[in-house]
């Protein structure tokens, strides 16, 4: 890591932190050979050199021992709005420790390093924010450690079709309709806080659905790839051990190579949320993908139309997942934190997850 700046240092145990807005090859190991979750699903995260280059601006923490890396954080510096105002914050991507070396106090040591960092170079006010599942014990850990005065539930919307179908009305967004989608969204979520629309939007990711030549609903689509590891009870032992043996079903769902559409700054016109659906399954169609996740807060009123206006498919009934949001303020005044308490917060797909 040429650009590595050191940030903490210790001699007689030759133990190192550093920052470097470049993963090391090292970093990129121990990435792709966490699995996480830890008392629900476990995965791996598939692709992460291409995820990692979705980061707006990025961090790379890492605590090493006479050269080897033991421990990593990855943190992204972007801009979230609150009551119109913009504000730096630092997103807390993930986290990931050797195995041999866990439960050895390194995350909370690397913690007390970049917590100060953070404060000094976010803005004022700023924040820090992090999405952590329930699931998972190790970020709760972290999570409680680092501290937050600010947290919100975000359901983890699954949306699945076996065999979906794609819908002629729906295509790539036109440059004449990046506004329209732009100020659509600005009015479906202005009773949320955290949006950066603006920051966020990617035309080339985004697809639209029309009637009589008007954009009526948009998503913008994201592929993740995860190898399930492992998943509790019953269920779990079929879904991995019992129907991959079944002739065709790896055609259908693969779990050791699990393609996910995450669909995030979801759009649609007032009484038009059935609409989703169509666009949802189009998308699914076209990336040859099964399943689709949406990322909205619990209470939000879009998710709620959402759920109001269609059918969400068979694994969203017998898969329900959640996260928290953890948010840490810094510098900002009661006026905008009990803001954030009050209303429901954006989930940007510019976020990495």
């Amino acid at each position: 890591m040429t650009d590595a700046e050191i940030h903490w240092r210790d001699d007689r145990s030759g133990q190192v932190i550093s920052r470097s807005s470049r993963p090391s090859e090292q970093t990129l190991s121990l990435l792709r050979e966490t699995v996480w979750g830890s008392r629900d699903t476990r995965y791996r995260v598939l692709g992460i050199g291409e995820k990692l280059s979705r980061l707006r601006d990025p961090s790379f923490f890492v605590l090493s021992e006479n050269g080897t890396e033991l421990c990593v954080f990855v943190l992204d510096h972007c801009h979230k709005s609150i009551k119109g105002q913009v504000c730096g914050a630092y997103h807390f991507v993930m986290a990931a420790t050797r195995p041999d070396r866990r439960d050895l106090g390194l995350a909370t040591r690397m913690i007390d390093v970049i917590r100060p960092y953070a404060e000094k170079t976010v803005g004022r006010p700023g924040l820090g924010f992090a999405y952590v599942e329930e699931t998972t014990e190790i970020s709760l850990k972290i999570s409680e450690h680092a501290g937050h005065s600010v947290e919100s539930d975000i359901s983890l919307q699954l949306f699945s079709r076996l065999i979906p179908a794609r819908d002629d009305r729906a295509g790539a967004i036109r440059d004449t309709e990046h506004r329209v989608v732009l100020r659509g969204l600005e009015q479906l979520y202005s009773d949320h806080e955290l949006a950066d629309f603006e920051a966020s939007f990617r035309p080339e990711e985004t697809r639209v659905i029309r009637r009589d030549g008007q954009a009526i609903a948009s998503v913008q689509v994201e592929p993740l790839n995860w190898e399930v590891v492992s998943m509790p009870g019953f269920r779990g032992r079929l879904l991995l051990d019992v129907l991959p043996h079944v002739p065709g079903w790896n055609r259908l769902l693969d779990l050791r190579n699990l393609k996910v559409l995450r669909f995030g700054n979801v759009f649609f016109r007032q009484g038009e949320a059935a609409e989703f659906f169509a666009l949802a399954e189009s998308c699914l169609a076209e990336n040859h993908a099964r399943i689709g996740l949406v990322m909205l807060d619990r209470n939000s009123s879009v998710l709620h139309s959402l759920r109001q206006s269609g059918d969400f498919g068979l694994l969203s009934r017998a898969m329900r997942g959640n996260a928290k949001l953890h948010v840490d303020t810094i510098f900002m005044d009661d006026a905008l934190v009990e803001r954030l308490k009050a209303t429901p917060l954006l989930v940007s797909p510019a976020d990495v997850f």
